[in-house]
């Protein structure tokens, strides 16, 4: 059999956790992890409450009488003494003297468990003669150095500090000590204290601190699986963070991209708006100037002929001279529109709103947006300015909310916070309501002409549209409906009798007229100049996207499981646009303007949706239902 060794672990368990070296004077902290007196007292300067363990950092409090006063962990000792037998049996000079004779030099021949010491041969050859020691348990001493015998039984039976020749034998289970014969009868007597044997109490010890060990190393084994865990998820921290950075980076560029490709658009639009302006005012600075010209000739030629001609020249250029003369003196002059050379943009559009829109549509590209559009405010279905059937809406250069109302022959104007603000008379059903950017309203109430209403509600004008065979509406059975400013301050009317769309100046001028496959009874334009039309609740199911000369281009499809009927729509700067179904519940859906891909739903919250249009740096959406406006406002 191979000789016992000293056990690394008790040599760990008999080392202060503060310096390192063999406890001296064990005390134990309720964790059980143990220090020496002086080490521990150390630890404790300073502190008057609470202690916290070197080794498992948990807090518990100081006794009354001081840190000597924690309990002495006695164990200790005995795996000490265990260590030391271990190194001295162990040892090729060894000496180990008799503890009962205590002679020097003398052989050891075992080691009495009774007397808890090493005995020499002449002493041991006592315990065998001397019928007073005869149940004395020793072991052989070859035994334990052969390890034949494990030192763990050389347990010693510690004598009562009381009485100091009495053995602890008995353990009272009512105090929970140890206690020697003479204990039983002082300290602990039977007739109220519950005391057994050693030997016997042991036994039940041991086995509930078995179960209890058995119970520890599933804990023990569940602990090492979930710090296994712990370290598995941890090693993909950092993986997953750098992974994360990436993705970020990559959203960013794509978004940089995508600003970078609206800043080129946008500069595109600002180069063709500066075309289309320059080519407007050389068109008038020739106008002008030819007038300038004819007048030049005629006042030279009349000057010359009044201040030198004879009766028989004045006579002969008379009639021609006084016609010219006369038809200048008539010639009006087309107002300057102090305004048209205004190209601007606002920072905002980039600052805030068009960053917005943008994370808006990072959104959309991986869930549904209903989420991000929540109802804000309603209003317009009580009291002064109620909505009787609302259809058209505007957003007037004030900020106010502009909404035809059929029931009442009337255009409604509100402010923003829902606060009625004036009333415009309009005769018939007004349908379809634009706002001008000098305060003028367009209004279509399905009669032959466009009428222009002023600030204060006083009809301006009223002009007729043309059909693109250049035949004139107000001479024709002609239905006017869906209106549209477009991104040159060009009006586009929607003829829904005959299908065409005409474009005409503010002031009413023609410019173009094209046909169009569906009756626009709504129209929009596009920041890319795109036109969307859709006909009107219960006439069809399609949306129509065109170019700027009525060339179809996409159409619609309807959203996944939807049954819609797509009436009013409104754009955005990012080639969105915004469409309602006239439905209960209804939807407000976003498509592209550029592919007519359909993005998400921004929300269900609307009951028969009939007009839209945006406000606030396009970060709120105006819905005109038929009986109320509610306002929605984007969460992101």
């Amino acid at each position: 059999m191979a000789e016992s060794k000293p056990s690394s672990n008790n040599k760990d368990l008999t080392e202060c956790g503060i310096c390192l070296c063999t406890i001296e004077e064990p005390k134990a902290l309720p964790c059980l992890h143990t220090f020496c007196l002086k080490c521990l007292t150390q630890w404790a300067e300073g502190k008057t409450d609470t202690i916290r363990c070197p080794i498992c950092v948990q807090d518990f409090p100081i006794p009354s009488d001081g840190v000597k006063a924690f309990r002495t962990n006695f164990f200790i000792n005995t795996l000490k003494d265990r260590q030391s037998a271990t190194e001295t049996l162990h040892s090729e000079d060894y000496n180990i003297p008799c503890t009962s004779c205590g002679v020097i030099g003398s052989k050891s021949a075992g080691y009495c468990t009774t007397c808890a010491g090493f005995i020499c041969e002449l002493c041991d050859g006592m315990h065998k003669r001397m019928k007073c020691l005869n149940d004395h348990k020793v072991l052989p001493y070859e035994d334990l150095k052969t390890g034949k015998i494990d030192l763990k039984n050389m347990s010693q039976n510690k004598k009562c500090k009381v009485h100091e020749d009495q053995l602890l034998r008995f353990y009272c289970e009512t105090c929970g000590v140890l206690t020697c014969r003479d204990c039983t009868v002082v300290d602990h007597p039977a007739l109220s204290h519950s005391l057994v044997n050693l030997e016997s109490v042991s036994k039940g010890h041991k086995k509930d601190i078995e179960q209890l060990i058995e119970n520890c190393e599933g804990v023990k084994k569940r602990t090492e699986a979930v710090l296994k865990m712990v370290a598995n998820v941890s090693d993909q921290l950092n993986p997953n963070a750098t992974k994360a950075k990436a993705e970020i980076d990559e959203s960013f560029n794509k978004a940089l991209k995508l600003l970078e490709n609206n800043r080129d658009q946008l500069k595109r639009e600002v180069d063709k708006v500066r075309a289309v302006t320059k080519k407007q005012l050389d068109a008038q600075t020739d106008e002008i100037q030819v007038l300038q010209t004819r007048l030049q000739t005629a006042l030279q030629m009349a000057t010359e002929v009044v201040q030198t001609g004879s009766d028989y020249d004045l006579a002969l250029i008379y009639t021609s001279l006084k016609t010219n003369l006369t038809e200048l003196c008539d010639v009006k002059l087309a107002p300057v529109d102090k305004q048209i050379a205004a190209v601007y943009f606002k920072s905002a559009h980039i600052g805030k709103k068009t960053t917005q829109k943008l994370g808006s549509v990072l959104v959309k590209q991986h869930k549904d947006v209903v989420d991000v559009w929540k109802l804000d405010k309603l209003f317009a279905d009580d009291g002064a300015g109620t909505l009787g059937y609302g259809v058209g809406i505007a957003i007037t250069h004030e900020g106010d909310i502009a909404v035809a109302d059929r029931d009442t022959s009337a255009v409604n104007i509100y402010k923003k916070d829902g606060e009625f603000k004036s009333s415009v008379k309009v005769p018939g059903s007004p349908w379809d309501v634009k706002a001008g950017p000098g305060g003028e309203l367009f209004v279509t109430n399905f009669t032959k002409s466009v009428s222009v209403y002023d600030r204060k509600g006083n009809l301006m004008h009223q002009f007729p549209t043309k059909s693109p065979d250049n035949v004139l509406s107000d001479i024709q059975d002609t239905k006017h409906d869906g209106l549209a400013i477009d991104n040159y301050n060009n009006l586009l009317v929607g003829e829904t009798k005959h299908k065409y769309i005409s474009k005409h100046q503010l002031d009413g001028k023609h410019i173009i007229s094209f046909n169009v496959t569906l009756e626009p009874s709504f129209i929009s334009v596009s920041h890319d100049d795109s036109i969307i039309i859709s006909e009107a609740a219960d006439i069809g199911t399609d949306v129509h996207i065109l170019n700027g000369n009525g060339v179809h281009l996409h159409t619609l499809k309807p959203p996944q499981d939807v049954e819609w009927n797509p009436v009013a729509m409104c754009c955005t700067l990012t080639n969105e646009m915004y469409i309602s179904d006239f439905d209960t519940p209804g939807g407000i859906y976003c498509y592209s303007t550029k592919t007519g891909a359909y993005i998400g739903c921004l929300t269900k919250d609307v009951s028969f949706p009939v007009g839209l249009a945006l406000i606030d740096d396009e970060e709120k959406l105006v819905v005109a239902e038929t009986e109320c406006i509610k306002i929605f406002k984007l969460q992101i």
